[in-house]
């Protein structure tokens, strides 16, 4: 259960420093803290079996729009795939640094 736990807190803090990153570079104005109630919440969401993917990708973009300066289109849906990308790249590089150990 403990693991359950560290794994969403985890989780959870590497994609609101995605969000983050991805506000800073798209130039939207928010709080890291925001980033990281939008992470937590639309994760939870998602864990909803069958429709919970769905439900917490549109609970992410409404938070968003709602929390940021940013309007759902094109800001929020720009800003979420700039932090997927920044996640790619923070796994990469984490996975390269994991090899190299």
């Amino acid at each position: 259960m403990i693991e359950t736990v560290v794994h969403f807190l985890v989780g959870t803090v590497f994609s609101a420093a995605c969000f983050w990153g991805a506000m800073k570079l798209t130039r939207i104005d928010g709080t890291f803290l925001g980033m990281f109630l939008i992470a937590a919440i639309s994760s939870l969401v998602a864990l909803i079996p069958v429709v919970g993917w769905l439900a917490g990708i549109i609970v992410m973009f409404v938070l968003i729009s709602k929390w940021t300066n940013a309007q759902f289109w094109p800001h929020a849906v720009f800003m979420v795939l700039v932090a997927n990308l920044l996640g790619i790249l923070g796994s990469m590089a984490l996975a390269g640094l994991l090899n190299s150990v």
